[in-house]
């Protein structure tokens, strides 16, 4: 059966065939798949975990099947114009007869997104495809995807890369996951801010960068550069590790506040294994810290959404409080930065909205979010309590700004 669940399966694996592997893509299906049934065609498990993770996906002209970013595997025109294109795919497919499948809609659908992403595609029944329809294709610039089986796709007409316009809102919280700063159950595996400032000293210290920063940070120094490169303060380029500009101002305030980078880092050295709030233990540090952390999307989301509850009268939030708050302002972002691959078919409804009965589940949420991040968050003065990874703890564990714009009112 050719329905069109399967078709799009089977598209996004012909497009992305490694995406498990890939540093730069990264794929979302339109949260309608999260629906257990098709026109009656109960749609398999096996079907939904191919097409899985889900997301919200809201463009100017509709809701695309597919949202991918990054170059496909496909044979691509223009291909030099972008390294990471946006990408749509529209399905279409039938439940008794694939010959039947409306392709021209696809195309049309798939054209009409153009404006806002780099590559359109049309996937469907390779038996439904006209010769009509891949000339209209080909006008339209619009890529065209036979299904041959429910496994099996071919490229029958290749898509050009256009400029396309400004990216949404959606889009822009889909390409961060597909960046190297993206949170994962992984991201920040040491929470203290000290251990990332460490890392950009040790990269432009004299000596060898892993031996400095073992010598004067922490012995762990692939989790220091994976924190310093979540928060943009080094890029691993194709040449190597290089500053950002972020990166090259801790440099310089290492330089002003401590005289040079080798004094920074025997101070760093004198931090050695203290747990101690990082306000507390350098008020000077934990500011610049505080100032990267500002600068980072998911901090960003979660600040908005604290301070529009503390602004209503909630100052000691739960983490469904959070993403209920955060959702009304940034649906995709939300999505992405707080729940778990595997359970958003369960936690996004069909129509995009949230199931709220299901936020009271703690396995919903990644743990990089109600862990990691938020001691980190703690430590740099933004929130009042740190993580836990506890599951008994997760919903009652306080979320609050330790400073509010809104907690006040000044009278002049």
């Amino acid at each position: 059966m050719l329905a069109e669940p399967t078709v799009l399966a089977a598209a996004k694996e012909c497009l992305y065939p490694d995406l498990d592997r890939s540093q730069d893509q990264y794929a979302v299906t339109e949260t309608q798949f999260t629906t257990r049934t098709w026109g009656g065609w109960e749609i398999p498990e096996a079907v939904r975990s191919r097409l899985a993770p889900f997301n919200t996906i809201q463009l100017a002209a509709g809701e695309p099947d597919l949202l991918g970013i990054g170059m496909p595997a496909l044979d691509v025109l223009n291909s030099e114009a972008t390294t990471t294109p946006v990408t749509v795919i529209e399905a279409k497919g039938h439940n008794s007869d694939p010959s039947t499948a409306d392709v021209g809609t696809g195309i049309t659908q798939a054209h009409s997104h153009l404006s806002e992403v780099n590559l359109g595609y049309v996937a469907a029944p390779i038996q439904s495809i006209s010769d009509y329809e891949r000339s209209l294709a080909r006008e339209l610039n619009v890529g065209v995807i036979g299904v041959v089986e429910p496994t099996e796709a071919t490229l029958l007409e290749p898509a050009r890369v256009t400029g396309g316009g400004d990216f949404s809102t959606t889009i822009d919280a889909i390409r961060f996951q597909a960046t190297p700063h993206h949170l994962t159950d992984a991201s920040f595996p040491v929470n203290h801010p000290k251990n990332y400032l460490g890392y950009v000293l040790a990269h432009v210290a004299v000596e060898e960068t892993n031996e400095m920063y073992s010598r004067h940070v922490i012995n762990d120094p692939s989790a220091g550069r994976h924190g310093a490169i979540l928060l943009g303060l080094i890029d691993d380029g194709p040449e190597g590790e290089t500053l950002t500009h972020l990166g090259a101002e801790v440099v310089r305030f290492a330089r002003a506040e401590e005289g040079s980078v080798a004094k920074a880092l025997e101070k760093f050295a004198s931090w050695k294994g203290r747990q101690k709030r990082f306000t507390e233990l350098n008020s000077h540090w934990a500011q610049l810290s505080r100032s990267i952390a500002i600068q980072y999307e998911p901090t960003q989301l979660i600040v908005e959404a604290l301070e529009c509850l503390h602004g209503r009268g909630v100052t000691s939030a739960t983490i469904d409080d959070v993403v209920q708050e955060a959702f009304k302002r940034n649906r995709a972002l939300t999505v992405e930065v707080f729940f778990a691959h595997g359970r958003r078919d369960g936690v996004l409804t069909a129509g995009g909205e949230l199931d709220v009965s299901t936020l009271t589940d703690p396995d919903v949420y990644k743990t990089g979010i109600h862990f990691q991040f938020k001691h980190f968050l703690r430590h740099v003065g933004i929130v009042t309590r740190g993580g836990t990874d506890k599951k008994t703890e997760v919903l009652s564990n306080e979320w609050a700004l330790q400073q509010s714009v809104t907690q006040e009112t000044i009278v002049y």
